[in-house]
């Protein structure tokens, strides 16, 4: 029996480290970032944010966003109700005129 091309064995070898590095080495990237990641500090962001929207509810902000349905900084579609950023043009749901 003959033996194949060394060539062709090369760029075999090759093609097969192209393939599988990327995923190897993204799978150990994922594994990484699972074993870093601080629970602590997650649960603290959390409460952090729901801190400041209890504080935001009590404030003027939270005011208007509760009767208009929209935060200050944006405006809410007459055609169909999407909110949309001051200051745009057009709403980016519809294509309406906004404001």
């Amino acid at each position: 029996m003959q033996l194949p091309d060394p060539g062709l064995l090369f760029r075999l070898a090759v093609a097969v480290f192209v393939i599988v590095t990327p995923t190897l080495m993204f799978l150990g990237l994922v594994r990484l970032l699972e074993r870093v990641r601080d629970d602590d500090l997650i649960y603290r962001l959390m409460t952090e944010e729901e801190l400041r929207t209890v504080e935001r509810s009590h404030s003027l902000a939270g005011f208007v966003e509760e009767v208009t349905g929209t935060t200050p900084g944006t405006v809410r579609c007459p055609d169909c109700g999407a909110i949309n950023a001051a200051g745009m043009g057009s709403c980016v749901e519809c294509g309406a005129r906004v404001g």
